[in-house]
């Protein structure tokens, strides 16, 4: 049986190609059916491009993107037992019409969907892992003033669960007027230009003394120092976007050490990998978190879409990703229009 698959076969391609199916799954692996995937702005876009060390300029191997995946079960191999054909599922799973997975450390990390949570959701629910990791990472307590610096996708799903984290109020910092737009749309409090000549005025407007928690969500080594201003005496500062680069102008005694200042890595592989008494929010566990908060209708992701595009015009997608980014938010594929 063949498949269809997303691949970069070169820095700065991408193709949709035939790929052969095994013709019996391997004993632990499950077969899925792709519904949506979605891309990741950032981690695929800069892989497609050729700038992580995963995919460095020099690398000449192709690149197969992917690991926002809804679908469904349709077999499963000797010896699965938690999954069964019919069953809807999300998680780590490439661009792909079909997807056969047996690693054991991958299928620890896919979740059920359940009922009242549909694909285009659910596809959401690897990026809102990423964002709730962060955002536990900032131990946000009951009416903790937040900012989140970087209103595209991971810092508006990171700004609605601060919110439901307890934080108030929670303000959106972008340079994109669209983006502040949706921010508003999203309930948060306040979206302010970064750039405007009184934007210190607008956020001292709301946090005088500074925010307690700032969450930086751009992943633009120049957003660094303006977030840690932002910040409070004995604030904490989470680096929830993936920088890339070297931060100018930032001395450590001003920016930092006088204020007292946390600051706290937030990379998706900081998240524990088994539960212990201390810290239990696993991947897994976040994402059935996010699922119910999902099918309760508290955390409605499906209003962050802005394409939704067939497989074919996937290349077009990250294109359109990569040079101009402020014009994309949410963008998913729909593989039932292969």
């Amino acid at each position: 049986m063949q498949a269809n698959r997303l691949v970069s076969p070169h820095i700065g391609q991408l193709e949709l190609e035939r790929f052969e199916l095994p013709d019996e799954l391997p004993p632990g692996s499950i077969l899925a059916k792709a519904g949506v995937t979605m891309i990741s702005a950032g981690t695929e876009v800069a892989n497609y491009l050729g700038r992580t060390a995963e995919r460095p300029p020099e690398r000449t191997e192709p690149y197969y993107p992917g690991y926002s995946f809804a679908g469904e079960v349709v077999a499963v191999g000797a010896g699965v037992e938690r999954f069964a054909p019919g069953d809807r599922i999300t998680g780590p799973l490439p661009h792909a019409s079909y997807a056969v997975e047996g690693r054991p450390e991958r299928l620890e990390r896919i979740t059920h969907i359940p009922d009242g949570v549909d694909d285009r959701a659910a596809a959401f629910s690897q990026l809102s892992c990423i964002a709730l990791n962060g955002v536990r990472k900032a131990g946000i307590k009951l009416g903790e003033r937040v900012a989140v610096v970087g209103a595209g996708l991971v810092g508006l799903l990171a700004a609605r669960l601060a919110q439901l984290e307890g934080g108030r109020p929670v303000v959106s910092f972008d340079l994109v007027a669209e983006r502040r737009t949706k921010a508003i749309e999203f309930g948060m409090t306040a979206a302010i230009d970064s750039s405007s000549p009184d934007a210190q005025d607008q956020a001292a407007a709301i946090a005088p003394d500074g925010f307690d928690v700032v969450i930086e969500a751009t992943g633009s080594a120049s957003a660094f120092v303006p977030a840690l201003e932002l910040a409070g005496r004995g604030g904490r500062v989470i680096l929830l976007g993936s920088t890339r680069g070297v931060v100018e102008g930032f001395s450590p005694y001003t920016d930092a050490h006088k204020k007292g200042l946390s600051i706290i890595g937030a990379h998706v592989w900081t998240a524990p990998t088994h539960a212990t008494v201390m810290d239990k929010w696993t991947e897994p566990a976040n994402r059935r978190v996010l699922l119910s908060l999902m099918a309760e209708g508290s955390f409605d992701v499906t209003k962050l879409v802005s394409h939704e595009v067939a497989p074919d015009q996937a290349g077009a997608a990250f294109a359109g990703l990569a040079a101009h980014p402020d014009q994309y938010l949410g963008v998913e594929i729909d593989w039932s229009r292969l």
